[in-house]
């Protein structure tokens, strides 16, 4: 099992969740998307790669701001 943290980013669309963890040498987010209407499967989204933490966070804020915008 790994071991990370889990940020939520509530949205119009949904709600996004991503996983940071790392993983050999790397850091990366899994990310889902908790919407009944867009995501019948729960399938996740893209997976972001860094070689840092903060990085990997930052991207992921601005994937989401970029896809599901809050208004």
């Amino acid at each position: 099992m790994k071991t990370g943290r889990l940020i939520k980013f509530q949205r119009p669309g949904g709600e996004v969740q991503a996983y940071l963890y790392r993983e050999a040498g790397q850091y990366h987010a899994a990310m889902f998307l908790y919407c009944p209407e867009r995501n019948t499967n729960g399938e996740p989204l893209p997976t972001i790669t860094g070689a840092t933490e903060a990085k990997v966070e930052e991207a992921v804020r601005a994937w989401v701001e970029k896809n599901y915008p809050r208004a």
